[in-house]
């Protein structure tokens, strides 16, 4: 629905409210008022945008009584001004209570939707749907853009040695430690079980491989602690750099490469991939 569309509405609606209670004196008509006001949660679900718009109604019916009728109201008629004002505000924040609560699970089903439930870091389906707007920006601004993949070396001997719990708790927290080191501008991914993708734009292979081996070694200096037992947790990094033509897949791949190429010589370590040729740090 337009929201210009919307807009024209409530303007409509509110004039039409006004209209119909000037010319016609019964109070229960300013039951009418709800229409735009229900409206404008719709377009601001917040309790903030509530309350607002619950006082100005309430200004604007005082108001409004007062200058059509020049105080000259009856007693009844008060009372019944009074009791619709009240059943107004009832009604009106009933209704903005589940618009707000909808509005907050539907944001919170398309986070789910785009973000790993463990960790609360991007998943493969974002990526994907990042990449396919960022790949013709990087061509068009001539941007490099660098990829760093990575997972957790032994991850499968400390769940076995651990728990699962613990390999959750080693997760949760190189993510938290690894935030704290990428830029606002950096993508990162869980692409499920202990593997990861950090996206790097307009940055070239050399600062991407240099940025990786600041993760590695912050990983390697982080102490994980479970039931009053150190982890020894380090991690191995392949780093690639975007080529023109090249699709998401193609992408992964030698990133993937790389990353294979640094657990096969040793884990614990940053392997840069240009095309064929691999740089070790």
């Amino acid at each position: 629905m337009s929201y210009k569309f919307i807009y024209i509405f409530i303007f409509a609606s509110f004039i039409t409210t006004l209209v119909i209670n000037y010319y016609f004196s019964f109070p229960s008509l300013w039951m009418l008022l709800l229409i735009p006001s229900v409206a404008i949660i719709f377009l601001s679900p917040t309790w903030k945008t509530t309350i607002i718009v619950g006082i100005l109604g309430i200004i604007l019916i005082t108001v409004s009584e007062f200058l059509f009728y020049q105080g000259k109201m009856l007693y009844e008629d008060e009372v019944s001004l009074i009791m619709t004002g009240i059943l107004e505000w009832i009604i009106f924040m009933i209704i903005s209570f589940f618009q707000i609560k909808t509005a907050k699970l539907i944001i919170k089903l398309g986070n789910f939707a785009l973000t790993d439930p463990l960790t609360g870091i991007y998943n493969r389906r974002y990526l994907e749907l990042y990449m396919e707007k960022i790949i013709p920006l990087s061509q068009e601004q001539e941007q490099a853009m660098t990829l760093i993949m990575f997972d957790i070396d032994h991850f499968k001997k400390i769940n076995d040695t651990y728990g699962h719990h613990a390999g959750d708790i080693v997760l949760k927290k190189i993510v938290r430690v690894i935030k704290g080191v990428i830029r606002d501008s950096d993508v990162f991914v869980r692409m499920g079980g202990e593997e990861f993708i950090i996206l790097l734009p307009n940055c070239s292979l050399e600062h991407g491989i240099k940025f990786a081996e600041r993760i590695r070694t912050t990983v390697e200096n982080t102490k994980f602690i479970y039931k009053g037992i150190r982890i020894f947790v380090t991690i191995s990094i392949g780093v690639t750099e975007y080529t023109e033509g090249q699709d998401l897949k193609k992408f992964l791949d030698k990133a993937d490469q790389a990353l294979y190429k640094a657990k096969e010589t040793g884990r614990n370590k940053v392997v840069g991939l240009n095309n064929s040729i691999a740089f070790q740090n």
